[in-house]
């Protein structure tokens, strides 16, 4: 049953996400694709390794069946968001990363980050107390590339014209991204301990990715010469 909701949301949001481009045929497809597997799998593996939640061979077999996945669920939503052929949608104003907005990327992840964990950190203590986990510090530095390899993620999605890119990212970052992958069973995280993680995940994730749309679209003003 939970497998079937992990399905069933990603591809919601990933159609959501076709019906709101500017792409289409297989460049959307792979655009899609590259979003919801690093979104949903692969950036999330990254920190699941930091920690020794799973080894490395587990890591690999876990993102190789996520692949699967978004392979599968990509050009469904292509097709059935009826962005296969060239189409004629409306296109958001132009914007982009500068190293300013990147910035606020990080800055935006990492008060996310650490703001929802202290929130549930009581909740799930005991599931990390015989775990060596690494420094403060280590963590927060890997949270810096964990927040500019979810903006990289989505980088071909903005760019090729997303409307309502702040609301699509944060279902993208806080659905595929949070809840969606801890809802199926696994070996490695007891039910109580997903339930925790799935709140933090999704909420902080949320509203990264309203963060992130805002800050692409973001424009310092340049006074008019006289």
């Amino acid at each position: 049953m939970m497998i079937g909701a992990y399905l069933l949301l990603n591809l919601a949001v990933l159609w959501f996400a076709a019906r709101a481009s500017s792409g289409s045929g297989w460049r959307l497809m792979l655009i899609l694709f590259l979003a919801g597997w690093v979104a949903g799998s692969g950036n999330s593996l990254i920190e699941a390794l930091f920690f020794h939640v799973l080894t490395l061979r587990e890591a690999f077999s876990a993102g190789a069946v996520a692949a699967v996945v978004f392979a599968l669920l990509s050009p469904v939503v292509v097709f059935t968001a009826g962005r296969w052929k060239a189409g004629n949608p409306s296109r958001t104003e132009g914007g982009g990363f500068t190293p300013l907005s990147l910035l606020g990327v990080i800055v935006a992840y990492e008060l996310l980050y650490w703001g929802a964990g202290t929130i549930v950190y009581s909740y799930i203590a005991h599931f990390y107390a015989s775990r060596s986990l690494p420094p403060v510090t280590a963590v927060a530095a890997l949270q810096v590339v964990r927040s500019l390899i979810f903006a990289g993620a989505v980088s071909p999605l903005l760019n090729i014209g997303l409307r309502g890119a702040p609301l699509v990212l944060a279902l993208i970052f806080g659905i595929i991204g949070g809840l969606a992958p801890l809802l199926p069973d696994n070996p490695y995280m007891p039910p109580d301990i997903r339930f925790y993680h799935a709140i933090e995940t999704s909420t902080s994730n949320f509203f990264f990715g309203l963060a992130v749309g805002f800050l692409f679209a973001w424009r310092r003003r340049v006074p008019a010469q006289a």
